[in-house]
């Protein structure tokens, strides 16, 4: 049996290979014995030619929370711009919807407008100056929008009576057209006007 001795270099290599593990982290430079080098500093000259202090790099608890608020702040970001596309699109149907009824109130009040002034006020006065049976049955003879225009334009009384000297259909007729041309809401649909007929 063959017992080796080792020298002093043979201990230290066998040393290394045994430990090497374990002084990893630490450095083998530093278990070798070799002097400590001090962590070099990078100095950051503000604008006023002082030395700033640089923030302590943030531990890796905060480095992940900030990670993480950055995120959820980016979602939310999006979150808050979905929700600000969906508003503004729903505003823009609103104001749509809004433009079409502002469209459909003017030319309901162009068409009231022209229907006032289809009888003129010479014509107005003659029927207001007229008996009643005799207007109804000259207004009962003419067309009808023309007939609720000029009865439209006289006096509440006036037209009461005229209307009641007419024939019911007649008066019906006219009186329908005065609602429909002077009323707010207005024009009938076909739906309604069928049924009024009837």
């Amino acid at each position: 049996m063959m017992i080796q001795t080792f020298t002093r270099t043979g201990w230290r290599a066998a040393w290394l290979v045994v430990f090497a593990p374990v002084l990893a982290p630490i450095g083998f430079a530093h278990a070798a014995g070799a002097p400590e080098i001090p962590p070099q500093e990078v100095r950051i000259i503000g604008e006023s030619g002082d030395v700033a202090k640089r923030k302590k790099p943030a531990s890796e608890v905060e480095k992940y929370c900030l990670n993480i608020a950055d995120k959820a702040q980016d979602a939310r970001y999006a979150l808050e711009q979905k929700q600000l596309t969906e508003l503004e699109t729903e505003i823009g149907k609103q104001i749509d919807a809004l433009e079409a009824k502002r469209k459909d109130y003017q030319e309901w009040l162009a068409e009231r407008n022209r229907f006032l002034d289809g009888a003129s006020t010479i014509i107005v006065d003659i029927y207001a100056k007229m008996k009643a049976d005799a207007a109804a049955a000259q207004l009962a003879q003419i067309d009808r929008d023309s007939a609720a225009s000029l009865i439209a334009r006289l006096k509440s009384r006036q037209a009461s009576d005229i209307l009641s000297a007419m024939p019911p259909a007649t008066a019906a007729e006219i009186t329908n057209l005065i609602v429909q041309k002077t009323s707010a809401g207005g024009s009938m649909d076909e739906k309604q006007v069928a049924e009024s007929k009837s």
